[in-house]
């Protein structure tokens, strides 16, 4: 018996993977079912060519339920300071996660 649940459908495909990659930064096991429908607008219900993300631990439902809320209240995207490579020295913009001169992975 499976323990997958459907968590959310998407309009937007780019905002179910955003909100996909940030429920498993959380560490939330989701899988992602893109449908390649939207030439078919118009002929097809819209519903039909909507991306689903499903919860793969349906005994986390409700952590992954008040992720998705704060996602919808406070969407991902690029916060921060200018961090220093601890490895070299180099200063980066936040929206880099490894370091363009030595290559290390930002703190």
């Amino acid at each position: 018996m499976s323990s997958r649940v459907l968590l959310e459908r998407f309009i937007h495909h780019t905002q179910a993977y955003a909100a996909y990659h940030f429920l498993d930064s959380e560490g939330v096991p989701v899988s992602i079912e893109d449908r390649p429908l939207r030439g078919a607008l118009g002929e097809i219900p819209f519903l039909e060519a909507q991306t689903a993300l499903y919860l793969e631990d349906v005994s986390r439902l409700e952590e992954a339920r008040e992720l998705m809320n704060r996602f919808r209240l406070d969407p991902p995207g690029v916060r921060g300071a200018v961090w220093r490579c601890s490895h070299c020295g180099e200063s980066h913009e936040p929206e880099f996660g490894a370091c363009w001169q030595c290559g290390s992975l930002r703190p």
